[in-house]
């Protein structure tokens, strides 16, 4: 199928590729079905694209945190594995979102609230997690990690 996109333009994507949200993203209640795309051509960056198949200006810059903070951990609760039908570990892709105003260097990311995807039943959503140290917007780097902690 062909979609559209700000950032590539238009684009052929296989529909095995997508991935529905059934409630939406918060904020983004209406649209329900994305793609994931790497943010570089050979797909050896942290960094994706969730991009809308119905707005082709709704496009979410997501990270794997996991090659960031070192300890990042992530606990489903059974609710959410049964939401997602997930059935192995291996299945699950947990991504956080990633707001870049001031440029990547400025950039935060959303460890409360990572966007969870069972990647072999082509489902997603926005997990709300209950470790109360993670942070809505935490810096991405090492400079920026230390003056939110005082360290600078």
């Amino acid at each position: 199928m062909k979609i559209q996109t700000v950032r590539f333009g238009e684009m052929e994507v296989d529909e095995s590729r997508l991935i529905t949200f059934s409630k939406g993203i918060p904020g983004f209640d209406e649209d329900k079905r994305y793609v994931l795309l790497p943010a570089d051509e050979q797909g050896e960056t942290p960094f994706f694209f969730l991009q809308s198949v119905e707005r082709a200006e709704l496009s979410l810059l997501l990270l794997d945190a996991f090659s960031f903070f070192e300890g990042y951990d992530v606990e489903l609760g059974d609710s959410v594995i049964g939401k997602l039908v997930i059935e192995k570990s291996e299945d699950v892709l947990v991504l956080t979102t990633v707001t870049a105003k001031g440029g990547l260097k400025e950039a935060t990311t959303n460890l409360k609230a990572p966007i969870v995807i069972n990647h072999s039943k082509r489902l997603g959503m926005q997990v709300v997690l209950e470790n109360k140290f993670y942070k809505v917007k935490q810096p991405l780097f090492l400079h920026q990690q230390k003056a939110a902690i005082g360290q600078v």
